[in-house]
């Protein structure tokens, strides 16, 4: 059985998997060095991102200011965060590969799940 990606974004949310799936790194500036594909490096972009995306989600679990919706043009979710006390929003566009790996964080998934609009993007 061949396991190599069947294209770039394969090769892409692959080693998005592998970077979530690990312990954090000694050093970013390590871990930079590591990574010299401009794919890998847009792989650590992404694992990033995420990591922030659950820091938020996460931070602002009981203030009801997480909405979810589906862009119709592109078939991105939209996740949006809201933030009262410095009257600012936080919206990322999410594809489907991207969005299973913030549910794969069991107090994310928690969090989303009580969303409005859960069932029509899950």
């Amino acid at each position: 059985m061949d396991r190599r990606p069947k294209d770039r974004h394969d090769k892409l949310y692959l080693i998005v998997a592998k970077l979530r799936s690990k312990p954090k790194q000694t050093s970013k500036q390590k871990q930079r060095y590591n990574f010299r594909d401009p794919t890998a490096l847009r792989a650590l972009r992404i694992h990033r991102h995420l990591r922030a995306l659950e820091n938020d989600i996460i931070e602002h679990r009981n203030k009801r200011a997480i909405s979810l919706s589906l862009d119709p043009g592109s078939e991105h979710i939209v996740l949006s965060i809201r933030n009262d006390e410095v009257h600012c929003s936080r919206i990322a566009y999410l594809t489907q590969q991207e969005f299973t790996f913030l549910r794969k964080n069991r107090k994310v998934a928690n969090i989303l799940r009580k969303c409005p609009a859960w069932k029509d993007v899950a």
